[in-house]
């Protein structure tokens, strides 16, 4: 299980740090305007944080154990029984997605209330 848990990290950090880049590359593209520059990344951000805490609750309705990156990352000695897998690997990503969407929306907080600190001074 340890593994499994490992692997949806791994699986997670992946993908939502892909997107984070993306997000950092938008707000280097407007980086002559800083405030405009962190609310963009707040949004960004918000909308990453969002869409990871969705797959976190839909993640349970996943119909096959076997298209997940987890299963395909474990190797095939390491694979539990499907129903097993099913129930460890779903329980894991979930933890994870939930984990990481706080993650994020903590990171937009910042963003947003940076944007408005930066706004107020400049007055």
């Amino acid at each position: 299980m340890d593994k499994i848990t490992r692997l949806a990290r791994f699986a997670v950090l992946r993908a939502s740090g892909f997107t984070g880049i993306a997000i950092l590359m938008v707000m280097m593209g407007t980086a002559h305007d800083l405030a405009l520059s962190f609310r963009l990344g707040a949004a960004g951000f918000f909308v990453l944080s969002f869409a990871m805490a969705t797959a976190a609750r839909l993640y349970p309705r996943r119909r096959r154990v076997e298209e997940t990156e987890v299963w395909i990352m474990l190797a095939e000695a390491e694979r539990p029984a499907k129903p097993v897998a099913r129930m460890l690997i779903v329980d894991a990503m979930r933890q994870q997605l939930a984990q990481k969407a706080l993650w994020w929306l903590g990171t937009a907080l910042g963003l947003w209330a940076a944007s408005a600190i930066i706004a107020a001074v400049r007055g």
